[in-house]
């Protein structure tokens, strides 16, 4: 057996990192280590040349781990901003309105694509991810309008579908022509739903506003994504900066009052943790409410330390969650995605039936439909060339209950990654892409990482709302 290996730890793959230190390019392993107590859990070990060696636990229980390996083939296509052509524009199919050169359609998939409409934000959370600074009225940084058509046109032009166009920010509902824009958006056949990223600030104080989104919530394919911390006290301050529960709660009963699709975007840190199970069944005494996002908290824009601590992954949310549900939710409930890297999403189900909240593993095994994910540790390009989800027993399975959506519950789990939790194979199949300044589509995690070599073109151009 070699040195390297032991019992107690396997190497698994080999991948590149990122130094925490100094953020530049690290060779890292990933491995399986044997616990005192016989569980495994994942670690990612990188070694950098002038800051040494780090660890940090991606996988605090191993069973909620997937091996999948990167490859060349993998890479970003055509108008990505890690593409390996210097212009990212490559092809025969339309004119692009960025390079000024035909395009093709790109081959990876984008599940959702993120367009930042402001910069600025009418709140200051200690954790918020974009770094964006406080800012209303005169002091409002947003784009224009016809610079922000232009980048989303540009993607439907390269890939000629957007399946979720997130608009976010800063706050997005302060946008000066946020409702010329959401109307666009409807008009344009190649886009299937808008998403709405907001602290719901907005939504809980100005009457007109709500009135203006009631009126475009009968055309359908549009819902909100409110972030909320869940209902305890516990961790509001150290999240948001104030205690917003009130707020939230009004903003999502005016929401329910205009018939408005709501997801919880719950953050998720140790403060919070134990009430996962408590956030879910909030969330399901609201009719208008259709499931949580939990995003276990990473290191971006205001959320920095010199230290990983104890980081929150996929496995320990679903070992909370279960463990905090007196048996209502199952390990079973859960599965990985296709249509990126399987460490990349997690969702799952509850179904609401007249005899109450019912498990879906009550009605489907999950591992009868994610063959596509067993022993896999090469990905093709013909196996990205579309969604996992558009083109497996599991997509068709998902979109039944997506269409069902007054019963079902969704529960999707998000981990992004910071330098701690880096690993290269998983941008290699990113499907959560934001629309950069420049109009190329770059992975959420390379975006916001704030690597120098992955920085976005700035300055960005920007308006202010006349004093």
């Amino acid at each position: 057996m070699p040195a390297s290996e032991t019992p107690r730890r396997k190497l698994l793959k080999n991948t590149i990192s990122r130094c925490p230190a100094c953020h530049q390019p690290a060779p890292a392993g990933v491995w399986k280590e044997r616990q005192a107590d016989g569980s495994d859990r994942i670690v990612l070990s990188r070694t950098c040349p002038e800051h040494g060696k780090s660890s940090a636990v991606i996988s605090s229980d191993a069973r909620f781990y997937w091996l999948a390996q990167g490859s060349d083939d993998n890479r970003c296509g055509a108008g990505c901003a890690c593409s390996a052509d210097p212009s990212g524009l490559t092809g025969t199919l339309g004119k692009n309105a960025f390079a000024g050169k035909d395009a093709t359609i790109e081959q990876l998939s984008t599940c959702l694509a993120l367009i930042e409409i402001v910069d600025s934000c009418n709140l200051a959370c200690p954790t918020c991810f974009a770094d964006s600074p406080v800012g209303t009225h005169a002091k409002l940084k947003y784009h224009r309008l016809p610079e922000l058509k232009k980048r989303i046109s540009g993607v439907l032009e390269r890939k000629q579908h957007i399946e979720i166009l997130q608009l976010s920010g800063g706050e997005p509902t302060l946008h000066p022509d946020f409702f010329e824009l959401l109307d666009w958006i409807h008009e344009q056949p190649g886009i299937d739903y808008a998403l709405i990223n907001t602290n719901g600030v907005r939504l809980s104080k100005d009457d007109e506003f709500l009135q203006q989104l009631g009126k475009r919530v009968a055309r359908g394919h549009l819902q909100l994504y409110l972030q909320f911390d869940g209902p305890q006290e516990a961790g509001q301050r150290d999240l948001r900066g104030a205690d917003l529960r009130k707020m939230k709660q009004l903003a999502m009963q005016r929401c329910q009052s205009i018939g408005l699709p709501v997801t919880l975007a719950m953050t998720v840190n140790e403060h919070n943790l134990p009430n996962l199970w408590e956030t879910i069944e909030w969330g399901i005494s609201h009719d208008n409410c259709r499931g949580v996002s939990f995003q276990p908290m990473f290191l971006s824009g205001r959320s920095t330390a010199s230290t990983p601590g104890h980081r929150l992954n996929t496995a320990d949310i679903i070992l909370g969650a279960v463990g905090q549900s007196n048996k209502r939710l199952s390990f079973d409930d859960f599965t990985p995605l296709p249509c990126g890297d399987p460490n990349c999403a997690t969702i799952g189900y509850l179904l609401k039936t007249p005899l109450g909240i019912r498990s879906i593993s009550d009605f489907i095994n999950f591992s009868e439909v994610q063959g596509f994910l067993k022993d896999k540790v090469h990905y093709r390009i013909e196996d990205l060339a579309q969604c996992g989800c558009d083109n497996t027993d599991l997509g068709d399975i998902l979109k039944q209950y997506e269409l069902r959506e007054r019963d079902t519950f969704r529960l999707f789990i998000k981990p992004f990654m910071d330098a701690w939790t880096w690993d290269e194979d998983r941008i290699d199949r990113c499907c959560t892409h934001v629309i950069r300044p420049d109009g190329k589509l770059d992975s959420f995690c390379r975006y916001y990482s704030g690597f120098p070599d992955c920085a976005p073109d700035k300055p960005v151009a920007t308006s202010t709302l006349p004093s």
